[in-house]
């Protein structure tokens, strides 16, 4: 053994013993920490669709699918990830060469391929790095500020690892290049770049080159075990851990819906949980194994940051600085979560434990002097201060997440959908909202008008249940509503679900007419629930408020699986106009039960023009041969939470408007700011985020910005009339797209059914079932007189055999009383809750929905929960306040960002941004008879009136009332469950029944 191989062996393999044994001690550390997180239930554990698994590995570890995304970086990544695969075959020749001068590879060792391949990547990491260090300096956060996708990140760090990088390549090429010069190389010309650097290096001789050869090979592998032992004390960890984090992904992604609320590795049951139950995320080691997977698992690229709306628009808000700071702390308090120190909260002096001064702590320090976003900084080291601050907290309190933080999130998803590790960036956010709101009762107050109105209405602005059906009034043909004009779904083919918006709120209200209107022209056979729909809960959700989410999914899932008695799972279709809607029905409830397919009405009117059902005639608006230019904009919860993208844009053209997107679209859309219930949220940091979305579209000329969303619509409409003023030129408009492809449509030879066409049908199969089968008119009887005051506008009814099922709902009110705790039972078990329920409790009912909100340590044992009647529901609290300012109002014009009792009752202003193409010309409804009408049905017109003022409205609509009974006898008693005419306004307050299933549920009055 000459004297090379042998310093080449001692020093060689002294480094690799070391460093070995030092990574396997970090190593199984980390694995300890990260298996110390909650467990997750049987439903989350992360272990089905092993075959998707698999393939999204190679899509997106192999394939780097997502970060190809970027163009330039990430062509680069790709080639700097499949050096380091690649390579890696360079290093096992490394390690023979301690050993033997002429060592290769068994079998492909001396292919000219695996030559080429090495040299080719070798220079393409090269190039890579090259290219790194460009957009580095090019992005430099000291220049360029929030600007800067890499402000916050740990770029001191990020230039190290480059270096290392660089090292790689250049002892790479030294090594190569002697091997070639001395004839040790076992490849031949395909080998290029190391032949070149033999050429190079052929000056020097051969006794040189041989030193040569043994110092960088033992540089090379040096640099390797350095780099490896960097790569796991820094944010490099992704290089290990990304793979296994892609795996262990929310599948299909972690958009769309939200995971339950799990404790102890077991979903929560609401109506019974346990006495200790953690709700939520309050402080870092109630996180989940997975979560803490996600935090370690951060790249620090800025991604995310980059396409944050609330980042964007100068809140405090990054989803990067988020993750980080998580991260950070729980690496900053893993001696006290795996035992190695004891808690300062179990018997431990707090001076006995000093800080520990670790020197990457000196480094995040310095990192951070310029990020005031970051709350981690506020207290480093892991001393018993580390330990015992909150985990959501002002400056002054040392919360590592601030509460401006927190609030800020959209749950657009652009963090979710730009992230190349899949981290689940929204979970996380929720979860802390979730502590906050029903463990601490810490939220902004404006929810608290929001939770109030959604408990006790059903709908966030508290307005009565009986104004859901106003927008029929204002149309001219039959709109079916179950419970009132038919008793069955058979025959029909959608349910029409309306939602709170676009029952409500004036502008959303115009879709809704518009969808219902294309529909019937298409001859689709559909039913609304009218007053049978409540909120489907998506702002409570997102907000944090869990349980009331659980009830109002709950009353959906019953009245739902009602309508839907005995129809087959993928018959049970049901058409939606808002996105929140969409997702939640169709994604969140088959957690509590209910399983449905639900469409979009963009997808489904797409479905209709390709059927010929709908026609497009004429370029709507245009100038009869060309249309006029439409920009979209992306609803987030369509576009990156469901994937639908294309089924917009194709109405769009198919209207004949031409289609010009703006720089931010689709995956890539910047959110208008209302989503995770910030619409009902204050804005008071930084500029409106539906400011920053209107000027973008409106910078790109077109004439009307579209979109397919109540939420955004709203949004959008005010940021033009902002921006428009603000700059002093014309308003653009804003409508739905269905409204674009009304017109278009020639109805000029439409024959739309009449007003009551349904009911009429109804009562004649009614009549000739009962002639049909005499034996059985007793039984329906009761179904018959509960359908008689019914009054209605739908298509054909067939079928009466759900009758006895319908006769039996009068009878239900047995159920009622579950509207406080006992609901939220409901949400995991929908109906099962309601064979139970005695009929002697149906009388207290709204009792104990009161009793619940005012004397919270009565309501149950349960700790936590227990305490939740009146901490736990924000909002259920202030029950016994007045009512909303909107109760009696038929429609409202909600502004953006304030909680729902500011928007303002009737219609909006004259010069407003929103369209009314396609519905302006229609005539206005006739109001027959009813006096009182023309105020409550014509949202708008009775807001002449003082709104508040009911009992003054009352006194003339009380004399107009038999003069109404009179003139429209269908319709004597179906508004209210009495048989007082239908005011608004005049009903008592109905305390605690926004979720009451008796006041919800059609049919049962």
């Amino acid at each position: 053994m000459d004297t090379q191989i042998m310093i080449r062996l001692v020093v060689g393999l002294l480094m690799t013993g070391i460093v070995v044994a030092l990574a396997a001690k970090r190593v199984l550390w980390l694995t300890k920490l990260i298996r110390s997180g909650a467990p997750t239930s049987e439903a989350n554990n992360r272990k089905d669709n092993l075959g998707k698994r698999i393939t999204t590995q190679f899509e997106e570890v192999f394939g780097q699918t997502r970060l190809l995304r970027w163009s330039i970086p990430g062509i680069a990544h790709f080639f700097t990830m499949w050096g380091f695969f690649i390579l890696a075959t360079v290093y096992l020749e490394a390690y023979g060469l301690l050993f033997d001068h002429d060592f290769h590879l068994p079998i492909i060792g001396t292919w000219d391929a695996l030559g080429f391949l090495q040299d080719f990547f070798a220079v393409a990491v090269l190039l890579g790095i090259i290219t790194f260090a460009i957009i580095r300096v090019r992005q430099e956060p000291k220049q360029h500020g929030r600007d800067s996708r890499f402000y916050g990140s740990h770029t001191g760090g990020a230039w190290l690892i480059l270096f290392m990088i660089f090292n790689v390549i250049w002892t790479y090429a030294l090594v190569r290049g002697a091997a070639a010069d001395l004839g040790n190389l076992p490849y031949g010309n395909g080998a290029f770049f190391s032949h070149f650097m033999g050429w190079v290096l052929s000056p020097l001789g051969h006794d040189v080159n041989e030193w040569v050869e043994t110092i960088a090979l033992l540089l090379h592998i040096g640099v390797m075990l350095i780099f490896l032992l960097i790569v796991l004390h820094s944010k490099h960890l992704h290089i290990g851990l990304a793979p296994i984090n892609v795996t262990f992904k929310r599948l299909p992604d972690a958009l769309g819906p939200l995971l339950p609320i799990e404790y102890k590795g077991e979903l929560i049951d609401f109506e019974d949980p346990p006495e200790d139950a953690q709700l939520g995320r309050g402080k870092i080691e109630d996180f989940t194994w997975k979560a803490y997977l996600d935090f370690t698992t951060c790249t620090e690229c800025g991604r995310c940051q980059s396409q944050c709306p609330a980042w964007n628009t100068g809140k405090p808000l990054s989803p990067k600085l988020v993750i980080m700071n998580l991260r950070d702390h729980l690496f900053a308090k893993a001696p006290y979560i795996l035992g190695d120190k004891e808690s300062p909260l179990e018997n431990t002096p707090a001076g006995g434990l000093g800080e520990e001064a670790r020197g990457e702590k000196h480094s995040e320090k310095q990192s951070h002097d310029h990020v005031p976003e970051s709350g981690f900084e506020r207290i480093l080291g892991s001393g018993p201060e580390q330990a015992t601050r909150p985990l959501v907290g002002t400056e002054e309190q040392g919360g590592v997440i601030d509460p401006d933080v927190l609030w800020s999130c959209t749950t657009c998803g652009a963090c979710v959908e730009q992230c190349p590790v899949d981290i689940e960036h929204i979970d996380h956010i929720v979860d802390m909202r979730r502590y906050q709101v029903m463990m601490e009762s810490e939220f902004p107050g404006e929810l608290g008008v929001l939770f109030k109105n959604l408990e006790t209405k059903g709908n966030p602005w508290g307005q009565n249940a009986k104004d859901r059906t106003n927008w029929i009034d204002e149309v001219d043909f039959d709109v079916p509503v179950f419970g009132k004009d038919v008793e069955s779904f058979e025959g029909y083919e959608y349910l029409f679900w309306v939602g709170c918006a676009g029952a409500y709120e004036d502008r959303a209200k115009k879709t809704t007419k518009a969808v219902a209107e294309l529909l019937a022209i298409a001859g689709v056979k559909y039913l609304v629930l009218g007053e049978g729909e409540t909120c489907n809960g998506d702002s409570a959700r997102r907000s944090g408020n869990e349980f009331l989410f659980q009830q109002l999914a709950a009353q959906n899932v019953e009245t739902l699986n009602d309508l839907f008695e005995g129809v087959e799972r993928v018959d049970r279709k049901v058409v939606v106009t808002c996105p929140h809607c969409f997702n939640t029905l169709g994604r969140e409830y088959p957690q509590v039960g209910g399983n449905y397919t639900v469409l979009h009405h963009t997808q489904l009117l797409n479905r209709l023009i390709r059927d010929k059902k709908l026609v497009p005639v004429t370029p709507v608006g245009g100038d009869g041969a060309n249309g006029p230019d439409i920009t979209y904009h992306d609803p987030c919860y369509l576009g990156r939470h469901n994937k639908v993208y294309e089924a917009p844009r194709e109405l769009i053209g198919a209207s004949g408007a031409t289609l010009t997107e703006m720089p931010r679209h689709a995956d890539r859309g910047l959110c208008c700011g209302a989503g995770g219930a910030r619409m009902w949220m204050e804005e008071h940091i930084g500029k409106r985020v539906n400011t920053e979305r209107t000027e973008e579209a409106i910078d790109t000329g077109a004439s009307r910005i579209a979109t397919g969303c109540p939420f955004c619509r709203v949004m959008m409409t005010d940021g033009v009339d902002e921006v428009a003023a603000a700059r002093d030129i014309e308003k653009v408009e804003v409508l739905d797209v269905a409204q674009l492809l009304l017109g278009s449509l020639d109805t000029s030879t439409v024959t739309l059914p009449e007003k009551g066409t349904a009911a009429k049908e109804a009562e004649e199969r009614a009549a000739k079932a009962a002639a049909a089968a005499p034996a059985t008119a007793p039984e329906k009887a009761p179904a018959e007189e509960s359908k008689a005051p019914a009054q209605a506008e739908s298509p054909a009814q067939p079928a009466q055999p759900a009758q006895p099922a319908q006769a039996e709902s009068p009878a239900q009110p047995g159920a009622k009383p579950v509207t406080g705790l006992g609901l939220a039972g409901g949400a995991k078990r929908p109906g099962a809750k309601k064979t139970a329920a005695a009929p002697a409790q149906a009388k207290a009912g709204t009792t104990e929905a009161k009793a619940e909100t005012t004397e919270a340590p009565a309501a149950a044992p349960a700790k936590g929960l227990g305490i939740a009647a009146g901490a736990r529901r924000p909002g259920a609290k202030k029950a016994p306040a007045e009512a909303s300012p909107n109760e009696g109002a038929g429609t409202v014009v909600q502004p953006p960002n304030v909680d729902p009792d500011k928007a303002a009752a009737g219609t909006e202003a004259a010069d407003s941004a929103d369209s009314d193409l396609g519905l302006a010309s229609k005539p206005e409804p006739e109001v027959k008879g009813l006096g009182i009408a023309s105020g409550a049905r014509r949202p708008g017109a009775k807001k002449k009136a003082p709104a508040p003022a009911a009992k003054p409205a009352d006194e003339p609509t009380t004399e107009s009332a038999p003069e109404a009974e009179a003139e429209r006898p269908a319709q004597p008693e179906s508004a209210a469950g009495t048989g007082d005419a239908r005011v608004v306004g005049d009903e008592p307050p109905v305390k605690g029944l926004g979720i009451a299933k008796g006041a919800r549920r059609p049919g049962k009055r």
